[in-house]
């Protein structure tokens, strides 16, 4: 339906601004992705907020998108999939952000992501999909460098809060981070791929069926 609809709109644009063929296929991506993500932010926000845990919510999942802008990292095969899994995992992460902890649960978080944080970005960045592989050595090496100064800000601005005592902003930020790297990691790949593939059988057993 939003394939569709991202066509339709942008063979629309294509007639107002006498686009090509090439500038319509590229339009409709861009329409696709940004539909897409407006609905998902929209489904999160909303649930969300009717739970009361609005603020750790987004808090954590601009700290996800802005990882995973630079750090790449594995995907769902289908939209749909992806929706689903995307909007439970931040409703509980923004529960679990909701909780109020000590000084000491909250260093042995952030020593443990700044661990996996440098670990991945060594190993793993960029982590590209079989759709769009990066193989270039200059790309994947820029990925790296963008991903590395991404951490660094991410280490000021969680020490900032701490020097302010904004301890209920720490553990969003912090487990934005920790989730964002750990679905970069063969761990997180591993995790979403076996999900898929259950998804897959049980999709076709249901049509056999039916």
């Amino acid at each position: 339906m939003i394939k569709k609809l991202s066509k339709r709109l942008s063979i629309l644009l294509s007639k107002s601004l006498d686009g090509s063929s090439e500038d319509v296929e590229i339009w409709a991506y861009g329409l696709e992705l940004l539909l897409n993500g407006t609905i998902k932010f929209g489904l999160i926000a909303g649930l969300s907020a009717s739970f009361g845990i609005f603020k750790p919510t987004i808090l954590t999942l601009i700290t996800f998108a802005v990882f995973r802008c630079f750090g790449g990292g594995v995907h769902f095969s289908t939209y749909l999939r992806c929706l689903t899994f995307g909007v439970i995992k931040f409703l509980i992460l923004g529960s679990i952000s909701n909780m109020k902890g000590n000084m000491s649960n909250y260093s042995l978080l952030f020593f443990v992501t700044l661990f996996l944080g440098i670990l991945t970005i060594i190993k793993w960045v960029p982590g590209d999909t079989e759709i769009k592989p990066i193989k270039d050595k200059e790309d994947r090496k820029k990925q790296k460098i963008k991903t590395t100064i991404v951490l660094i800000l991410w280490i000021i601005i969680v020490q900032i809060l701490i020097s302010l005592n904004s301890f209920k902003y720490i553990l969003p930020i912090i487990l934005g981070a920790l989730t964002s790297f750990i679905f970069i990691t063969p761990l997180g790949y591993w995790f979403i791929t076996s999900i898929d593939n259950i998804l897959d059988k049980t999709k076709v057993k249901y049509e056999e069926v039916k």
